[in-house]
């Protein structure tokens, strides 16, 4: 306590002690006297003298605390205090918030600044309380590879021009109101991947030059941590991967790539730097463990700084012990299991899986589809084993690229999820057939159900009585109607019988007949001619025959006369007589 602070604690204690001996009507000018003192406001002198024991005796008010004020009023203002910058900077004083308020009929009666700071408080919505850090909830993971986090971030204090070599960037020279200074390290800045490992706190460090985030820096840096190398310890594909949605909204190629791999992504939302908040961390060692080296290093070009950057990586995840677990980085990811490590496939074959996409394929009759992985031979592939498959069915298959030429069968749940279902390629003998079929004579195997055919047995049973296709055939064409004649076929329209609508007999137009139509026929030529009377005759018609018919009616035959011509054949003489010239009128006969 300094000497000022002694001597208003003197001046305090003396001030107090007047007042308790103070008569009626001095003590409003003994405070008068100390407010003018010490220059404060009188509860201000209160709320001190209060500090060196002295009560003023006065009862608290039965309404002390009461507001007319509604929560729902304090509310509001505190909304209308919740506009900021960019920057977080509130930009609107409690007075005009106030003021606002009581304008738009937000606020019914005048109150202070203070009042209204203070009901802000009681209702948990002023603005210090709202920017308070929000609950967070820590998280675990099961295994070395199992989540593994990753961040890139642009070095803000160094660039590598060609001419100097790594260089710190004055900030009184590069900064935002000099962009053309700026602009001149945007082709040498550097950029710098961390990549953690959650279970065991191991860091993977790389840089490259680059005026920000690039899909080939990405890959680079992933696929440089995922494949083993001499001399490092961690290596393999995770499981999941958690990543900024920056990151994983411009690296589509790269999510593909890890997609096929069957690893889990988690893109946090923008502005939640804890959802990583390990690799957070890890950009921070790396900033204050290695970076704070260059300062005393010579650093001509990317590789050599690369090459440091390893040599620190080595030592520090071998060396330093994890207050988490209290083991070295890389002594604990050793504990990791077989299953556990998936092994990285050929950097080549993770280019290719970048721009594949899952291909359809139909189902065929035998449940197999045929496909042909990239760089392997074409395979029939049984789907017999997938849930609800269906012949005609489409699946999208991508190949397995830890077991080439296993493919995957991509499958989506209710909620969208993705579901890998492996495949394995069916083998064929010499001539071409499956291995595993049935030979003809010897074994019989019937297809398995799928879950259509159980479906249709089950009807045909409730059908037929019986799920064999056979014996319900049989029952079909025996006539007796299915389900044993139990079912009513007529039965909803019995019940509509009594309450059909009535309807009204509509008059018409009666539709006038004449009396007599004559109908001409057509006479029959002479081909129709002779082949119905060879019907009628049963024989064919001699050549005589034919000749007189054709002098009789050289324009054809009329229907009504073809019963007399009939009989007039029979009648005609033999070959030898005197021919016939005119055609006589025929008589119908009966």
């Amino acid at each position: 306590m300094d000497l000022g602070e002694l001597a208003q604690m003197e001046y305090l204690t003396s001030l107090a002690a007047r007042l308790r001996s103070a008569g009626h009507g001095e003590r409003g000018r003994l405070i008068e006297e100390g407010r003018a003192m010490l220059g404060v406001s009188a509860p201000t002198l209160y709320n001190r003298l209060r500090r060196v024991g002295f009560h003023s005796g006065r009862k608290l008010r039965a309404d002390a605390g009461d507001t007319r004020v509604t929560e729902e009023e304090v509310r509001a203002v505190a909304a209308l205090l919740g506009a900021r910058r960019a920057n977080g900077k509130r930009i609107m004083v409690i007075a005009d918030a106030v003021e606002i308020a009581l304008a738009n009929g937000l606020l019914q009666e005048r109150v202070s600044a203070d009042t209204i700071q203070r009901l802000m408080r009681r209702f948990n919505c002023h603005p210090a309380q709202l920017d308070a850090p929000t609950p967070h909830q820590d998280l675990r993971s099961l295994h070395p590879n199992h989540v593994w986090q990753f961040d890139p971030s642009l070095c803000v204090l160094y660039y590598l021009p060609k001419a100097r070599g790594l260089s710190v960037m004055d900030e009184r020279t590069f900064n935002a109101k000099k962009p053309v200074a700026l602009s001149r390290t945007l082709k040498e800045r550097v950029l710098r991947y961390v990549i953690t490992d959650h279970y065991t706190g191991a860091i993977h460090l790389r840089y490259i030059l680059a005026a920000g985030e690039t899909q080939t820096g990405l890959f680079d840096s992933l696929v440089e941590a995922m494949t083993h190398r001499e001399d490092f310890v961690v290596h393999g594909v995770p499981w999941q991967l958690v990543w900024d949605a920056g990151s994983a909204n411009m690296a589509h190629g790269v999510q593909n790539m890890l997609r096929a791999l069957g690893v889990r992504q988690w893109p946090h939302i923008p502005g939640n730097a804890r959802a990583k908040g390990q690799v957070e961390g890890a950009q921070n060692i790396v900033e204050r463990r290695f970076e704070a080296r260059l300062a005393f290093m010579s650093i001509t070009d990317i590789d050599q700084l690369n090459a440091a950057a390893d040599r620190w990586s080595r030592d520090f995840n071998s060396t330093q012990i994890h207050r988490r677990h209290g083991y070295a980085r890389w002594a604990l990811w050793q504990t990791i299991r077989s299953d556990q490590l998936r092994i990285c496939p050929p950097r080549e074959l993770l280019a290719q899986l970048m721009h594949s996409k899952p291909e359809p394929r139909t189902v065929a009759g035998n449940l197999t589809i045929s496909y042909k992985p990239r760089g392997c031979e074409r395979g029939t592939y049984s789907v017999a084993h997938i849930d609800d498959v269906r012949v005609g069915d489409q699946l999208q298959l991508i190949v397995n690229p830890y077991k080439a030429p296993n493919v995957y069968v991509v499958l989506r749940d209710s909620e969208n999820t993705e579901r890998f279902i492996e495949c394995t390629p069916l083998e064929r003998d010499d001539a071409g057939f499956l291995a595993d079929a049935p030979v003809i004579g010897e074994r019989y195997a019937r297809p398995i159900d799928t879950p259509l055919e159980a479906s249709r047995k089950a009807i045909s049973e409730t059908l037929w009585g019986s799920a064999d296709d056979n014996a319900a055939d049989k029952a079909r064409a025996s006539g007796k109607p299915a389900m044993a004649g139990t079912v009513d076929p007529m039965a909803d329209i019995a019940a509509r019988a009594g309450s059909l609508p009535a309807h009204i007999k509509r008059r018409g137009t009666e539709l006038h007949i004449p009396n007599r139509v004559h109908v001409e026929d057509k006479p029959l030529d002479l081909v129709g001619t002779l082949f119905e009377l060879r019907a009628r005759l049963g024989r064919q018609l001699r050549p005589h025959e034919s000749e007189a018919i054709r002098a009789w009616f050289p324009d054809g035959v009329p229907a009504e006369e073809f019963d007399g011509l009939v009989a007039r054949i029979d009648q005609l003489p033999e070959p030898g007589a005197a021919p016939t010239t005119t055609a006589p009128r025929l008589v119908a006969v009966g």
